[in-house]
């Protein structure tokens, strides 16, 4: 089974805002990690097509997929890159009503895309799986959409509430990716979501355009975030990350894969990290270890 990984893991917002290693660096130590293929954000569509088609195949990587807001730049270029889906990496919404508004839209993403061999899909937090009207909001999301596909982030989904294997279960044929986050504790989706009409602008991905902001304004909007992150509330979202296999890890990975099995296509794997037990590289590098070696 192949491994793949974000560029995410390789500075978080930090990497979203453009900072930190370059594209061509990440992909070299992602292979010497022990990766089979990368997941990119917005900012790595940056570089020119040809530039990170030649990186990749040079390493030896395969480029799976873009957490990115689903427009027709972006599914071009993952199209030319031989790319599989681009994913929408999280809207707000928090109702019934607006579950099914960003349905409809995914929908519509899809049948945009869908020309270009690329397939739409939408990843996960804690709080798609707050309960409305006695269902979770990413399941109504999926009861109203038929053309789109799911990334089920895993982790985030445990710590929410919702356990895996059986959310894959009920909706066979919906994933098409999952994100491999260990977790330890079971915090539950949080209070009612902010509203998809409370936002400022269209939504999306807020690092669309961070290549156009000077230096100085994405350094201050990192320093705005890691210090947000010095809240205990927000720190302790990330605390549950503890190493796979752990004793204290409550996901079940072969399971997991289990029920990936029974669809009728194979999903692919993304290893995500933003909490870390360990050095950076160590952690990662023990994750992909484990996956290949643990899960059948």
């Amino acid at each position: 089974m192949k491994v793949n990984i974000g560029t995410y893991s390789f500075g978080g917002i930090e990497s979203y805002l453009g900072l930190g290693l370059t594209l061509k660096e990440k992909f070299q130590k992602i292979k010497d990690l022990g990766f089979d293929g990368v997941e990119l954000l917005p900012v790595d569509l940056d570089n020119p097509v040809e530039d990170i088609k030649a990186w990749a195949d040079e390493i030896g990587l395969e480029i799976v997929s873009v957490h990115a807001k689903p427009e027709l730049e972006i599914v071009k270029k993952m199209a030319a890159l031989g790319g599989k889906a681009v994913i929408w990496a999280s809207t707000p919404f928090n109702s019934t009503e607006e579950a099914i508004e960003v349905a409809k839209e995914l929908d519509e993403m899809a049948e945009m895309a869908a020309p270009y061999g690329i397939k739409v899909g939408y990843h996960n937090h804690s709080q798609e799986f707050f309960v409305d009207k006695g269902k979770f909001l990413l399941q109504t999301v999926i009861d109203n959409s038929s053309k789109c596909y799911f990334q089920l982030d895993c982790g985030w989904a445990q710590n929410g509430g919702c356990y895996p294997p059986s959310f894959i279960r009920q909706n066979l044929n919906r994933f098409i990716a999952i994100h491999v986050k260990e977790n330890s504790k079971v915090q539950g989706p949080g209070p009612r979501p902010a509203s998809r009409h409370d936002q400022k602008g269209p939504g999306g991905s807020p690092f669309g355009n961070v290549k156009e902001l000077p230096l100085e304004k994405r350094l201050e909007i990192l320093e705005g975030f890691k210090a947000r992150m010095n809240d205990p509330e927000q720190a302790k979202r990330f605390s549950v990350q503890c190493k796979m296999g752990a004793p204290e890890s409550n996901m079940n990975w072969q399971e997991i894969k289990n029920a990936l099995d029974e669809q009728d296509f194979e999903a692919f794997w993304v290893i995500e990290r933003e909490g870390f037990y360990d050095e950076h590289d160590k952690c990662i590098a023990e994750d992909a270890a484990y996956v290949h070696e643990h899960v059948k």
